[in-house]
């Protein structure tokens, strides 16, 4: 029993351990709210008679969007927009979208993804990623040169490998990089065999304190990815070369950088996803699934640069003294001066009652503003003077 358990234990902490590795994270930026910054007027299937089971909609911030058909092909994304908090001498502002896209084949057809080398038809790719907007609105454009991937590459390999996709643009730094962790021995990038991590595109300098960064797990066979950036469109497609793993899901992201002048909504007037599947003995029978996003429109948040705490200073007791308030002098004062016996403060030096600083309340006996002890002493004395002028 102790043995299995430990087992249990042991496994579900490296499966933890592999989760943990997939992640989206950033810094000096803000995730766009759903149906607030981001929002959306239409979306509509690829082939609506075949494939009516779409779907679009935003889970809080982030956007869910994906299509089937009957027999369980399906093409699904997931898409948040990040916009940066950096300030630049451009007068523009900054967004980034990260897709998260997805093609998986039938596992009870026994449909597979569209297999370049083994058709050689060149109909489909296996997955697309393409975004469109209107150039001519001359308020916003995609910058190409800082999407990821932002150009073409394959790979060959097989087995898990983790992929890292980074974008950052600050004051002094902009920049946009592509890698490979923990690369399966045999893989082939671009042609060139790499082991351990790898860095697959890397362009300018990534800002440490303003980017967004992805990491996440793919199943290798042979890829080639076809990029396609302009101002208007970027576009991604995803081609399978290798049949041997067609029955298995075919999963990569994509970062979409944009810049609109400062203040102004940028508008991306389609957003598509579609995959292409084998589902026919047919050679030429390609089934396209997938869905148009249309008239996504993207504005910055209401947001303030967070105030810095005012650093609490120590005064000095002596500095606390001088600024006490007349009326904490007066307590203080009325604490501290030694007094005599009749409520005067006394000057230590002739031992004689300081009038200037008598109390300011009356005291007991009418309007008299002498002690009753004093009133005694000088009693005294004036029956001593009409003593002697009576004997004399």
């Amino acid at each position: 029993m102790l043995p299995l358990l430990l087992t249990s234990l042991l496994s579900t902490s490296t499966f933890a351990d592999d989760l943990s590795n997939s992640e989206t994270s950033y810094i000096g930026a803000t995730m766009l709210e759903g149906d607030v910054d981001v929002t959306f007027s239409a979306a509509a299937p690829l082939n609506p008679d075949d494939n009516p089971n779409s779907y679009t909609y935003f889970s809080g911030n982030t956007l869910y969007i994906g299509n089937s058909d009957d027999v369980g092909n399906s093409v699904d994304a997931i898409v948040e927009f990040f916009w940066f908090q950096s300030s630049i001498d451009r007068g523009s502002d900054f967004y980034v979208a990260v897709i998260k896209a997805r093609a998986t084949p039938s596992q009870e057809e026994g449909d597979t993804l569209w297999v370049e080398d083994w058709n050689d038809q060149a109909t489909g790719a296996a997955l697309s990623v393409e975004a469109i907007t209107d150039v001519t609105r001359e308020n916003g454009a995609f910058r190409w040169d800082w999407a990821v991937p932002f150009e073409n590459y394959g790979i060959n390999a097989y087995g898990q490998i983790s992929m890292n996709n980074s974008y950052g643009i600050g004051a002094n730094a902009e920049g946009a990089a592509m890698g490979a962790v923990s690369v399966p021995a045999g893989t082939e990038i671009n042609g060139v065999g790499v082991t351990g991590n790898a860095s697959v595109q890397t362009k300018g300098f990534v800002s440490s304190d303003f980017r967004v960064q992805t990491q996440y797990e793919v199943t290798l066979f042979e890829w080639d990815v076809y990029v396609n950036g302009r101002a208007d469109m970027m576009a991604w497609d995803t081609f399978l070369n290798l049949e041997a793993r067609a029955d298995q899901s075919a999963y990569h992201e994509y970062f979409v950088s944009i810049q609109v002048e400062e203040g102004e909504t940028f508008t991306m007037d389609e957003l598509n996803i579609a995959a292409n599947f084998d589902s026919s003995w047919w050679p030429w029978s390609v089934n396209e699934i997938g869905i148009t996003l249309s008239n996504l429109e993207i504005s910055a948040p209401f947001w303030s640069p967070e105030e810095e705490e005012e650093e609490e200073i120590d005064v000095p007791e002596e500095e606390e003294e001088e600024i006490e308030t007349p009326e904490e002098e007066e307590e203080v004062a009325e604490e501290e001066s030694p007094q005599g016996d009749d409520g005067f403060d006394v000057n230590e030096d002739d031992d004689m009652p300081n009038l200037d600083n008598a109390p300011t309340e009356p005291v007991k006996g009418g309007c008299s503003v002498v002690g009753a002890s004093t009133m005694g002493g000088l009693g005294l004395a004036m029956m001593f003077v009409a003593g002697r002028r009576r004997n004399d």
